[in-house]
């Protein structure tokens, strides 16, 4: 996993290891392997796991879940340019920022057949970006 982070603090620490032991417990209910995930805690703090398929409607197109403090999980496609930008086609939604993985999954099963209706058309604001004690109180169920 690739992380990009400013020098660590106490708390930036331990969000960096709760963030961690999440996107692992999601990128293995997932089956996807950890280098395919990157994470940047430079805030607001997201995270991306490539898929291994790709999204109906966009065959020609690198497919990722990306998580975001505030938002939680979304579906993203890469946009024709070839760069690192993507292009958000679904929210998960929720109560949480930190969706059970098996919920992570449930989403992203539904996208791979193409079946959005329980998908949210726009960002969920899930909770407010509140700095890494905060957000790692929020991960506490990991690690």
């Amino acid at each position: 996993m690739t992380t990009s982070t400013p020098a660590p603090s106490e708390a930036g620490l331990d969000l960096m290891t709760r963030l961690n032991a999440y996107l692992e417990d999601v990128a293995s209910t997932l089956g996807i392997r950890m280098d395919s995930c990157t994470a940047d805690l430079t805030g607001p703090v997201t995270a991306s796991l490539r898929l291994n398929w790709r999204l109906p409607g966009f065959p020609e197109r690198d497919a990722d879940l990306v998580w975001h403090e505030e938002h939680g999980w979304s579906a993203a496609v890469a946009t024709q340019s070839g760069d690192d930008h993507h292009v958000v086609v679904a929210y998960l939604g929720g109560r949480s920022v930190a969706s059970p993985p098996r919920l992570v999954a449930r989403f992203a099963e539904t996208l791979r057949t193409g079946d959005h209706q329980d998908c949210w058309p726009g960002p969920p604001t899930l909770r407010t970006a509140g700095g890494p004690s905060a957000l790692a109180k929020e991960l506490s169920a990991w690690a």
